[in-house]
């Protein structure tokens, strides 16, 4: 039940645009197309709708559905329109929170259209992609990372004690295991390749001044206590290429543009907030 009443909306949307298009003016063409695949007290089930509801019920495109898979999407769609029938009899559209659903759901489904359309007809181009690659470049290259070996012991005292050990010869793996109360302990104290992003800040200062082979010889403290560390390896990473990066930033660049001609439709509207009255 709880699938039917999700898809009671669209169905209800279908059954207004409609009723509306055999109102008023000469008759047109069915927008939902001439072909159907079943009717329902009298009332055509169009194929276009069957396609759609196949779509979200199954994720799959009508023509691969088997005999079965088809007879269930239709006996569900065919519940839905007799839902929505038997809510139009009983006054459901005259109900003001249904009504202002239907209208949201409306200009919502209609916005999103529109929006594809406008996208469809104003792609990112190759030079826009290309100026906001270039604009964001240096906050993608240039990125230091270090490889390092950690102590995290309690005290400034014992931190002490763990360098001078090291300065008699004492490997950093060994005392790593013996002292460290971090979880690297247990691998020599072994943190990997991390980044400012990625590690608390007194850690990435220090292996900033920090020639490569070396350990600290103060102790370093953070939040989680006193560090030792010892700098096994450092690089700088390589900016993304802009073809890495080409679907991210077209999906941005027209993001942009729409929201741009949202503003510009948004400008060139009259709006009065409140009753109309120009009262708020």
């Amino acid at each position: 039940m709880t699938k039917l009443v999700g898809s009671l909306i669209p169905v209800f949307l279908a059954g207004l645009l409609v009723a509306c298009a055999k109102t008023g003016a000469p008759a047109a063409a069915d927008p939902l197309g001439p072909t159907q695949v079943a009717t329902v007290n009298g009332k055509r089930v169009p194929e276009s709708v069957f396609r759609l509801q196949t779509l979200a019920q199954t994720r799959k495109n009508a023509d691969d559905l088997t005999p079965d898979e088809r007879k269930s999407v239709l006996n569900d769609l065919i519940g839905l329109y007799l839902l929505a029938d038997e809510g139009r009899d009983q006054g459901l559209l005259t109900e003001r929170t249904t009504a202002a659903q239907l209208e949201l759901a409306r200009i919502q489904l209609e916005a999103r259209a529109m929006a594809t359309r406008f996208v469809e007809k104003n792609p990112a181009t190759d030079a826009e992609m290309k100026a906001v690659y270039d604009q964001n470049l240096p906050r993608l290259g240039g990125q230091q990372q270090f490889k390092a070996r950690n102590i995290v012991v309690k005290s400034k005292e014992e931190a002490d004690l763990v360098i001078k050990q090291l300065q008699q010869g004492k490997k950093f793996a060994d005392l790593a295991k013996e002292r460290a109360n971090g979880p690297t302990g247990p691998n020599g104290g072994d943190l990997g390749w991390f980044s400012a992003e990625t590690m608390v800040q007194p850690v990435v200062e220090a292996a900033r001044a920090m020639k490569v082979g070396s350990y600290s010889t103060e102790p370093i403290k953070s939040e989680f206590g006193y560090h030792v560390l010892l700098l096994d390896d450092a690089r700088t990473t390589d900016a993304p290429s802009f073809d890495e990066l080409r679907g991210e930033i077209k999906t941005a660049v027209e993001r942009d543009k729409l929201q741009k001609h949202i503003r510009d439709l948004i400008g060139a509207a009259k709006v009065v907030e409140g009753d109309g009255s120009g009262k708020n």
